[in-house]
């Protein structure tokens, strides 16, 4: 067997655990064989080659039919070799004889992500974590691979708009192909990028931000001002307006700012990195 870490063979003893539950967060390839079955020979080394050419992104369970038949069983095993693909903790495809390598492939390529489909699940995997730059760098990186791909860039719009970065958000859904744009992901950006449009551009908000430029400690101006933005869900200025008035005067209307900061971050539960740095920013300004 090839020396990988994508490889491995299965018993009673690790079947649960690294062929069953591991296919939640990665496809497994079941390859079932045995040392008489002439087919196999030229089956198993072909699987072996694309597991590490693969690179993990399935792994490769490999099957002693005669040593493991209670597994065979299982699967309902009449002839070999068998191969079955399992995702999520189920038998989704498999096929039986010896194939081609590039009919494996697309066998393979049924189940298994594509890179940038990899970067995607990793960029979302990072910013549940709080990385923000991780997951833009993973997300940058999948677009290089694959020009097309616009979940990459309907994600990357959401991320700027965590920064109310409005124009950069725009520019990454203007380049999205016309299908993509009535993806519902799609469609909830850009009523995020309308809401916050509105929400700067009223006749209230450019008002109070007129009396703000007149005179950074205007309080009052910056306290509604933050109340239009989170009005409109815009959490990101809203929480900078507050916390740009607390460092100007912690001690304004007896710290009214930073109570009102701290009850706009219930507001945005479904936002934890963006409460998270906030929470520091204004702890920071506090010590």
């Amino acid at each position: 067997m090839t020396d990988s870490p994508h490889i491995f063979d299965v018993t009673l003893e690790n079947f649960e655990l690294d062929v069953i539950a591991a296919s939640d967060t990665v496809p497994i390839i079941i390859d079932f064989w045995a040392s008489w079955c002439g087919p196999c020979k030229t089956l198993t080394p072909i699987l072996e080659k694309l597991a590490v050419e693969y690179g993990g992104r399935f792994r490769l369970a490999k099957v002693n039919a005669d040593e493991q038949q209670e597994i065979g069983s299982m699967f309902g095993i009449k002839s070999l070799p068998t191969v079955i693909a399992l995702k999520n903790q189920k038998p989704v495809t498999a096929f039986q004889g010896a194939q081609t390598e590039s009919v494996i492939r697309q066998f393979l390529d049924k189940v298994v992500p594509s890179v940038s489909d990899e970067k995607i699940g990793k960029a979302q995997a990072k910013l549940d974590a709080g990385d923000i730059q991780g997951a833009v760098d993973e997300l940058t990186l999948a677009l290089a691979l694959n020009k097309e791909l616009d979940a990459a860039r309907v994600m990357l719009a959401d991320i700027a708009m965590r920064d109310n970065r409005i124009e950069e958000a725009k520019t990454y859904l203007d380049a999205c192909k016309p299908i993509s744009r009535m993806d519902e992901e799609f469609q909830r950006v850009a009523t995020k990028i309308i809401a916050a449009e509105e929400a700067g551009n009223s006749p209230e908000a450019a008002a109070l931000k007129a009396r703000i430029d007149a005179d950074p400690n205007d309080h009052d101006a910056r306290f509604h001002l933050a109340a239009v933005y989170a009005a409109q869900s815009q959490y990101e200025p809203a929480f900078q307006t507050l916390l740009e008035s607390v460092q100007l005067d912690r001690t304004w209307n007896e710290q009214a700012a930073k109570k009102r900061l701290v009850e706009y971050f219930s507001l945005a539960k479904e936002q934890p990195e963006l409460v998270r740095r906030y929470r520091q920013a204004l702890a920071a300004t506090l010590n």
